[in-house]
């Protein structure tokens, strides 16, 4: 039996909405599927002078709302599947928050670890020339993603202004301050992951000074939470990387792990040098390590996965310990095991919900792009935690009306938002 794509896993929670909402067949058919696929390749020369090539994508899934939206990411995984899972994703998330934007994502399926930053920077570059002509400020506004960052989102801004010679400085969100970036951008995923926890910590009362918190993945997003959450007095139990991960059950100093990760490239690097660990001083310090699959099932009280997709699935859903679950990941959950979570009282707040701060710091920057004005810290900080709330407010409403999990109530509220947008643009009846 074949496996299941990203595609098919996301279309299983949009086509579910569809049935609730009772679209009609030509509404489904038109919000079923990707507007626009753009299936390339990027070709550019090595150090060695020989010519690399690469699958490249960017799916333009729907504009209703908007200006496409979405990330670009650099994976050996990042093949056409992926990418239409995440721009359909992106369509429901931008939609979720109220943001004027549509649904798009790019990729390039290689690994970027393997390139020298000059080989990296001229596929950047190779790469905006192959999608330049469906790209612009009022068109679709690429962001970074997994292996992207401010430095290749400058590159990008750079060629695109050099090919098509304009000034675009709203081409491009997560760019470097200094060339048009926002403030708050580079936290603003974890930051508006903070707030809901926050607030849903009040809802339930639910004291966070209490909280045991584990953390799949330990990139931005991910060490940046665990930040948050260890400064508002939670313990952060355990975390990991890529390179597996460890456990402490009196708690973690995620500042520090971080800083070890910048120097050695791992969350164990306070402890270990490739796979020998000081075990000595893990036994002082009551730490051990784990793996990325044993975190997911560790006791605590609030699991993030904050890394790739597809993670939990039925073969350990049913070992979760965790009574909150944020995904600050795309995806992370399979929908069988959203269904069996959802049958034990488990909270998820979904990644088209938990993760939508990215997206709406990356709308400050383009409004910022468009005006030519700057925004404090204070401002984006204020405005994000405001339109987080408000969907939270919204997505939970629509929950407790009709008796429907988070994600459920988040797919109704976006595609209801989308589809009401379809008509009033005609084009559907």
């Amino acid at each position: 039996m074949p496996a299941v794509t990203p595609y098919e896993r996301a279309m299983t929670f949009m086509r579910s909405a569809f049935d609730r909402l009772n679209l009609s067949e030509t509404e489904k058919d038109l919000l079923g599927k990707p507007q626009n696929i753009i299936n390339s390749t990027v070709r550019f020369k090595l150090d060695t002078g020989k010519e690399a090539s690469f699958p490249a994508y960017r799916v333009q899934y729907n504009n209703a709302r908007g200006p496409y939206k979405g990330g670009i990411r650099y994976h050996p995984e990042a093949d056409i599947e992926e990418v239409k899972a995440l721009a359909a994703l992106m369509a429901i998330k931008c939609a979720v928050v109220k943001i004027p934007f549509g649904g798009a994502k790019g990729g390039i399926q290689v690994d970027p670890k393997k390139l020298s930053k000059g080989e990296l920077e001229r596929m950047s570059r190779t790469y905006v020339t192959v999608i330049a002509d469906s790209i612009g400020p009022d068109i679709d506004v690429p962001a970074p993603d997994v292996n992207t960052t401010p430095q290749i989102m400058a590159w990008m801004r750079d060629e695109f202004e050099k090919t098509k010679k304009v000034y675009a400085p709203a081409l491009i969100t997560g760019k470097p301050l200094a060339y048009g970036g926002s403030l708050g951008r580079d936290k603003s995923t974890a930051r508006g992951g903070f707030f809901l926890l926050q607030e849903l910590a009040k809802i339930e009362a639910i004291n966070l000074e209490d909280a045991r918190v584990a953390v799949q993945g330990f990139g931005n997003a991910g060490s940046e939470i665990a930040t948050f959450l260890h400064d508002a007095g939670a313990t952060i139990v355990a975390v990991s990387d890529s390179q597996g991960g460890i456990y402490c059950k009196n708690g973690l100093d995620p500042i520090r792990i971080h800083k070890y990760k910048q120097k050695t490239g791992s969350v164990r690097g306070q402890y270990c040098k490739g796979s020998v660990c000081d075990i000595e001083r893990m036994k002082l310090d009551e730490t051990e390590t784990i793996s990325n699959e044993d975190l997911l099932t560790i006791d605590c009280d609030i699991l993030i996965p904050a890394a790739l997709d597809n993670v939990i699935t039925s073969k350990n859903a049913k070992d979760i310990k965790a009574k909150i679950i944020l995904e600050l990941a795309n995806g992370p959950i399979a929908p069988e095991a959203d269904e069996m979570l959802a049958k034990r009282g488990v909270t998820v707040v979904p990644d088209v919900l938990a993760n939508a701060g990215g997206v709406t710091v990356s709308y400050f920057e383009w409004v910022q792009g468009r005006s030519g004005n700057r925004w404090t810290a204070d401002r984006v900080d204020h405005d994000l935690r405001r339109i987080m709330l408000q969907a939270f407010d919204d997505v939970r409403t629509e929950a407790r009306r009709k008796g429907l999990s988070l994600r459920e109530a988040a797919f109704n509220v976006a595609v209801g938002r989308i589809i009401e947008t379809m008509r009033v643009r005609g084009w559907v009846g």
